[in-house]
């Protein structure tokens, strides 16, 4: 009788395909999850303009979505500019556009995500604005 070992090549195809039933198993949640972990690590902070810089993005679990976390500094870091109802409102709206319109979020979207946008002062740390857009806003 012959017995029968694994070549290295035979352990690596195995360990592959171990590999990929995981991957398989992953749901979407736990794939949003650890991407934005490896974004966040890989990628922020992330100047966007002059004034705004992306620190973070977050998986949030209930309810199920994005959080991203931007600092403001220069002349949007002035607490007054957000007490006009009228200009929260259009970068509201340009936001919710933003959203309806991004084909790389149409997964996201389709389970119902709900995407926080918060924005904080980098001189003093206060959060100065949080915009939460919900399924109904977007749809």
């Amino acid at each position: 009788m012959r017995h029968r070992y694994m070549t290295p090549l035979s352990i690596v195809v195995t360990i592959v395909a171990a590999v990929l039933c995981a991957a398989c198993a992953e749901s979407f949640e736990e794939r949003c999850r650890r991407e934005c972990q490896e974004y966040t690590a890989n990628q922020c902070p992330r100047q966007l303009d002059e004034c705004t810089r992306l620190d973070s993005m977050t998986f949030v679990e209930n309810p199920t979505g994005f959080c991203y976390c931007y600092s403001v500094s220069g002349i949007l870091d002035n607490d007054s500019i957000y007490t006009d109802e009228a200009q929260v409102q259009k970068f509201r709206d340009a936001l919710v556009q933003n959203v309806r319109t991004d084909i790389g979020l149409r997964q996201c979207k389709e389970h119902g995500f709900t995407f926080t946008y918060a924005y904080v002062s980098e001189s003093t740390g206060e959060e100065l604005m949080r915009h939460i857009i919900v399924p109904e806003d977007y749809q």
